[in-house]
């Protein structure tokens, strides 16, 4: 396999990025709940319809960013915890081989 297209497994260096998946899933759920506070601290009261529209749709973007956030965060946590058996099955086998990585 060429240089730089495959990576050895070592299940140190898998549970370390299991790790590094886990603190990025937190930042997303973190963020996830900045967008909801955001909404919520931005509900207009007594102001014209033209700003009540612009709120609106401020907090339906705000909305949608804070589903990207969730989605985003549980699909991090759940390639952590990929990672997390990965490196235990290779611990468990032995196996010391090659997988392959996207150019």
């Amino acid at each position: 396999m060429p240089e730089g297209r495959g990576s050895r497994l070592h299940p140190d260096r898998l549970r370390a990025a299991a790790d590094l998946l886990d603190q990025a899933a937190a930042a997303g759920d973190k963020a996830a709940g900045r967008f909801a506070e955001a909404r919520v601290d931005s509900t207009p009261f007594g102001i014209s319809a033209q700003a009540r529209e612009l709120a609106a749709r401020w907090a339906a973007a705000l909305a949608a960013r804070e589903a990207d956030a969730c989605v985003l965060g549980d699909a991090t946590s759940g390639l952590a915890g990929r990672l997390r058996m990965a490196a235990e099955s290779t611990r468990s086998t032995g196996f010391r081989g090659r997988i392959a990585v996207a150019p």
